[in-house]
């Protein structure tokens, strides 16, 4: 019922897990068929993609992220009372239930089902006045909610249209909270004191930041090559493949939900054209890398071995908690030409990064502050 304002990034993600399995090719010298199917139509000058300059990301961990892992320690040992002899009011967690229906017609995905969902009213995503109509209501009291839902809403038969919602108040959660003290954190965490918690977390963050930010340079390292790369021709079959293969896997995810792909899409805010033109771009830009990091691969003599190849599947095994190679690749639809072009991806990713050149960003800064790029005023 929450406005599908995620629909675009959560099916984008899912576009590009699936083209992560696509592929039919099982030769041992899979880096070579690459290279010979693709870089005679890539033109990319070595200086594209050595000698880059680049600015470091450095993320700060500041006071909000400290705080916010204060609040969630204590969320995590608070208590909850549910109330039921006072009227809802603005910031209250409430359990509702509620069956929607536009022009006296249930809809899919409009009713809690008797089942009860928790919002916190001012804060529940809900479409708009949705919440400020359970404000001074008591648990127990049954009453519509009358809202309209948005013209872009993402599902043909609500989007502009009038909705009723048989809404019942079940309770109101109260939720006490403890008191953040050395005592607290000596008991319930493996720290003595309040400084010595916040000492560590400043650490945990300190070293996540260091890693997610060394991969956001890459990464933009690596679409910095992309993007200076000439593609003279796409592989149109390879594309149409792929797009027909994603395509086939949504609509069965749709059909195992009970609803056509064009039902189940509308979900999350596409039409059908608008998914085939979304895929069509994910494949196109996937292909597109994989056409450069084949290209740069040929020319640096950068090949896969079997040994690395088998410790990309170990690794992957490792992270999804699957026992063996067989379930992996069914579960995720990988086969080895995917493996070898993880393993390659990776290793042109670290050559473009160990050949470029760091710039703090305090030196870009003190560069553009220093007398030579700075303007000179007029003489008087």
């Amino acid at each position: 019922m929450k406005r599908m304002k995620m629909g675009a990034v959560l099916v984008g993600a899912m576009i590009l897990s699936l083209l992560s399995g696509c592929g039919k090719s099982d030769n041992a010298d899979v880096v070579k068929e690459m290279q010979k199917q693709y870089n005679k139509y890539v033109t990319l000058d070595e200086s594209a993609y050595k000698g880059l300059t680049y600015t470091e990301t450095h993320t700060e961990v500041t006071e909000d992220t400290i705080n916010s892992d204060i609040s969630n320690l204590l969320s995590q040992y608070a208590s909850h009372t549910d109330v039921t002899d006072r009227a809802a009011t603005w910031g209250d967690a409430v359990n509702i239930d509620y069956v929607g229906s536009v022009d006296g017609k249930e809809f899919n995905g409009g009713s809690t089902q008797g089942a009860g969902t928790q919002i916190t009213l001012g804060s529940s995503g809900y479409i708009d006045n949705f919440d400020e109509q359970i404000v001074c209501h008591t648990p127990g009291d049954a009453f519509d909610v009358v809202v309209t839902f948005p013209d872009d809403y993402g599902v043909d038969d609500l989007n502009g249209k009038e909705a009723t919602f048989k809404t019942t108040l079940n309770y109101i959660v109260e939720t006490t909270t403890p008191t953040y003290t050395d005592a607290f954190v000596a008991s319930n965490t493996d720290y003595k004191t309040t400084d010595e918690y916040e000492t560590a977390m400043r650490k945990k963050h300190e070293e996540e930041y260091k890693e997610s930010d060394l991969n956001t340079d890459k990464q933009n390292l690596l679409q910095q090559v992309i993007d200076a790369a000439t593609i003279t021709q796409y592989p149109e079959e390879e594309i149409k493949q792929r797009v027909q293969e994603v395509t086939d896997s949504m609509t069965e995810t749709a059909q195992a939900n009970g609803i056509d792909l064009e039902t189940y899409l509308s979900h999350y805010g596409y039409t059908s054209d608008t998914f085939q033109a979304e895929v069509k771009s994910s494949v196109e830009s996937y292909i597109r890398e994989k056409m450069v990091i084949s290209k740069i691969s040929e020319e640096q003599n950068i090949t896969v071995s079997e040994k690395e190849k088998e410790a990309k599947v170990q690794d992957l095994l490792g992270q999804t908690g699957l026992s063996d190679v067989d379930t992996l690749n069914k579960q995720y639809g990988y086969k080895d030409e995917d493996y070898y072009f993880m393993v390659l991806e990776d290793k042109i990713i670290d050559f473009i990064y160990t050949n470029a050149v760091a710039a703090s960003a305090t030196d870009a800064t003190a560069d553009e502050a220093s007398p030579a790029s700075a303007a000179t005023p007029d003489a008087e």
